[in-house]
């Protein structure tokens, strides 16, 4: 069974070893980078991003001419008072420019560039979140490894105590109900090496089916601790200002304004100019009639059912809607970056209270281990401060992970975490400033 298990191990380092093609292993910043660039959310939002300035180009037409060439050739039979056939044709190259609408194109285009922001903004911040994921899925690999290392140390331990005893055992020192004992905690701690095996495997599926490879000899990220913000206040006052969802929702909100602005424009008259220049040949007269016409054309809508009227009020109705949702969005980001600060906090406490409480168990089972070679502790003693100390490592391992992820959570929080491990978000998140 000791060999079994032996085994065990060497398969999962062998597994790990394997794993890794590159020479100095995959750092979190390449499986963020990696994600940001074959995610599907990421990706599909860059498109609709993409779309949009599409749209502005649309709203832009609106400065521009419309220019168009119609051209037709017909045949014409008379009976009466002769029988003729003629073959009737014309050309007409139109030109149609507006000259004054009250500002609607300019306000429409307004509105398709805060609808280019917003987009920009989500993609910021679903860069950002997808960062996040991918940290988690990160740490919890090193995390397993570690709380594996640490099965395996536990394990060591029981083999140890497990030959001591069957040694006193044998030599009557101790009884074989004592062998027996600790020959069930021996087995314990082998099943719970199984269980810590399984778990880094568990790990690396979920990696896999995040980030969309199997992890690569990870390595453990550096300290951020410098970028996170002194205060949960000023993390708060960070995050209505930079964090980028929120930003989206604002952008939303002015693309609103701008579409009711368009919508009350629209009700107002509007001055084109029209220039037409046709070429006829035996259309009205017969021969050949080419001319050159143009006009100045204000154009005002009377009525239509109140669809103006109706128009306006749902825009502003949307605009209402886009605020509520902006509130709501705020609301969100304070109560996100609060938790996390607050988990951020708690990890450190945590942290500060586990690592005393490591040293003072390992310095106990280190004199148990002493007491119990001169008789003065049993082995169940020497087994339970073993499996307290093993328990105490795993708890501040667990913590030690827990603040480093919380830190990656305040940063997400406050739209900082891609940049603060030197990444940049995707190139369709680029805001134009003109």
């Amino acid at each position: 069974m000791k060999a079994y298990f032996k085994y065990l191990g060497i398969l999962v380092v062998g597994v790990l070893v394997l794993g890794g093609s590159s020479a100095q292993g995959e750092t979190l910043q390449d499986a963020i980078n990696y994600l940001l660039q074959s995610n599907p959310e990421v990706k599909a939002i860059s498109w609709n991003r993409m779309a949009r300035d599409e749209e502005v180009r649309q709203a832009k037409s609106g400065y521009w001419p419309i220019i168009d060439i119609r051209s037709g050739i017909g045949v014409e039979e008379q009976y009466e008072p002769f029988r003729d056939t003629t073959h009737p044709n014309s050309t007409v190259a139109s030109l149609r420019q507006n000259v004054y609408h009250f500002g609607t194109t300019m306000n429409e285009v307004q509105r398709q560039r805060a609808r280019v922001r917003s987009a920009a903004y989500r993609l910021q911040g679903t860069s950002e979140n997808v960062a996040l994921v991918a940290s988690r899925y990160y740490l919890n690999v090193l995390r397993r490894l570690e709380l594996y290392d640490l099965a395996v140390e536990n394990l060591t331990n029981h083999e140890r105590i497990h030959d001591q005893v069957k040694l006193r055992s044998g030599s009557g020192v101790d009884s074989r109900a004592d062998f027996d004992q600790v020959t069930g905690r021996l087995s314990l701690a082998q099943a719970n090496v199984v269980v810590a095996k399984q778990n880094i495997i568990d790990a690396e599926t979920d990696y896999q089916a995040v980030i969309g490879h199997l992890p690569e000899d990870l390595v453990k990220p550096a300290p951020v601790d410098s970028a996170i913000p002194a205060s949960m206040e000023e993390a708060q006052q960070l995050a209505l200002a930079d964090q980028p969802i929120l930003k989206s929702a604002r952008a939303d909100y002015e693309a609103r304004e701008s579409q009711h602005t368009v919508a009350k424009r629209a009700a107002y008259p509007s001055f084109d100019v029209a220039v037409d220049y046709r070429w006829e040949n035996d259309v009205d007269i017969v021969g050949y009639q080419e001319e050159l016409v143009a006009t100045g054309i204000v154009s005002f809508n009377i009525f239509r059912g109140w669809w103006d009227d109706a128009r306006i009020k749902e825009t502003r109705h949307q605009i209402c809607e886009a605020w509520e949702i902006m509130n709501n969005t705020r609301r969100q980001t304070v109560q996100s970056v609060r938790l996390s600060w607050e988990s951020y906090r708690a990890a450190q406490d945590n942290i500060v209270h586990l690592e005393e409480y490591v040293a003072s168990t390992g310095a106990t089972a280190e004199a148990f281990d002493k007491q119990w070679s001169i008789g003065r502790r049993t082995m169940f003693d020497v087994l339970d401060i073993q499996a307290e100390y093993i328990t105490a490592k795993e708890d501040l391992t667990n913590a030690r992970y827990d603040e480093v992820y919380s830190q990656f959570r305040v940063l997400s929080g406050i739209g900082k975490l891609t940049h603060t491990l030197e990444l940049e978000w995707p190139e369709e998140s680029r805001i134009e400033t003109n």
